[in-house]
């Protein structure tokens, strides 16, 4: 159970609106992590980028960076 809840797209910063909903249509619904940074649109745009950085660093290459991803997300039991 999370300590802070979740914001939906209407109670969320504007600022942090055009996020939420790339995220939201990304993964077809809004992922509670991504809401609850939503609080702060700067914790929410850090978390973004740096979610972000292992597909644009190229130091890797693309099959190893998804098992890598699909393995992050088992560990925190993520459904995608």
């Amino acid at each position: 159970m999370t300590r802070l809840r979740p914001l939906n797209l209407d109670e969320a910063p504007e600022a942090a609106r055009p996020l939420l909903e790339a995220a939201s249509q990304a993964t077809g619904k809004l992922p509670v992590s991504a809401a609850i940074q939503a609080r702060c649109p700067s914790i929410l745009m850090a978390g973004r980028a740096l979610s972000a950085a292992p597909g644009k660093s190229n130091t890797l290459p693309a099959e190893l960076r998804s098992l890598i991803c699909f393995r992050a997300a088992q560990i925190v039991t993520c459904p995608f």
